[in-house]
């Protein structure tokens, strides 16, 4: 499973990258709203951790573009913006989830787990490399 982590905040982004990392995640970081929509839209994310106080664009008009363009990825707004109507915002924009900063690893982890587990499934990926063929669940053929 494939997440990015649209954070401005090098600590948390690092944090983030690592912990998720030692869960079994690919995790990619962007450090701007700009950045991030781009990674997005380029790549098939599975989640998308997103904050709302980035540079460049914010995190409500991140998620906008991507809905806009059709992106289906989970997204997953983690800020300390705390507010019920800027959570509600979120929503209605088209989050999955909400957690605010402070907040603990596990239930960030466990959130992310919930919400891959409702995500649409994604086709199978495979490599080809002359005769040989890679399909990461069925091993080299």
């Amino acid at each position: 499973m494939r997440i990015l982590v649209i954070e401005d905040e090098t600590k948390t982004a690092k944090f983030l990258q690592k912990g998720l990392g030692e869960a079994g995640f690919v995790v990619d970081v962007a450090a701007d709203g700009f950045e991030g929509l781009y990674l997005a839209q380029e790549v098939e994310f599975d989640l998308v951790i997103l904050d709302v106080m980035l540079p460049s664009l914010d995190g409500w008009q991140v998620l906008t573009r991507l809905r806009q363009a059709g992106r289906r990825a989970q997204v997953l707004f983690l800020t300390a913006r705390d507010a019920v109507h800027e959570r509600v915002r979120g929503f209605e924009l088209g989050a999955d989830d909400y957690l605010v900063k402070p907040f603990a690893f596990s239930e960030l982890l466990a959130r992310v787990r919930s919400l891959l587990r409702r995500a649409p499934p994604r086709a199978q990926e495979s490599i080809r490399c002359g005769s040989v063929l890679h399909a990461p669940a069925n091993g080299w053929i």
